[in-house]
């Protein structure tokens, strides 16, 4: 549990991206779950066009240790981008040095430049794994990697415990082993290690 009151003031704003059908509400809801059980304050405001399916999703996600005022964010420091069309219409609302993490199998790499930017071929490994729609809890796993290099409290067993609250007991585990594939993927990019995918 972080101490509120004895804590320096921190704040993480992140904007996750991508079309209806990706599982971006669930990375939200997962994110701010994980938040909230480490005491952290949390606004997720999520935003999607009229299509079920294909049409844009994303989510804007703030914690901070102290009260937040509104849960729009205009300069975020991570981004999660399933596709290439949330990238380039989310991409202004970034930091020049946000950590960008991008989904490689649907985004042509030309497009992120940045310093901190890693792709990661999430939907291929996703099929690998046996399942396409778990491509974002790869994500999710690379994303916790990032933030708990930038001193986010919460730790891997709170977003395991996100998982099962969010998204059930009985698709749990390989849930837990998408996430655990991005915390590898990311980690070993972090070492400048090529990551064996």
């Amino acid at each position: 549990m972080v101490d509120l009151k004895n804590r320096k003031l921190r704040w993480w704003k992140i904007i996750i991206g991508g079309s209806g059908g990706q599982g971006i509400v669930t990375i939200g809801k997962i994110l701010a779950h994980a938040g909230a059980e480490r005491g952290l304050n949390v606004t997720f405001l999520p935003a999607y066009g009229a299509e079920m399916r294909g049409g844009y999703v994303y989510g804007m996600i703030s914690f901070s240790t102290r009260e937040l005022f509104s849960p729009i964010i205009s300069r975020a420091e991570f981004g999660v981008f399933m596709n290439e069309m949330s990238l380039q219409m989310l991409r202004q609302y970034f930091n020049e040095n946000a950590w960008i993490l991008w989904n490689s199998s649907l985004i042509n790499p030309e497009k992120e430049h940045r310093t901190k930017s890693i792709g990661i071929p999430a939907s291929e490994l996703a099929e690998k794994l046996g399942d396409i729609r778990i491509a974002n809890m790869i994500m999710l796993g690379g994303l916790a990697k990032i933030l708990e290099s930038e001193g986010f409290p919460a730790k891997e067993k709170d977003f395991k415990n996100g998982i099962k609250e969010i998204i059930g007991d009985d698709k749990k585990s390989l849930n837990n082993r998408a996430l655990l594939e991005g915390i590898r993927i990311v980690e070993q990019v972090m070492q400048n290690v090529r990551p064996v995918i």
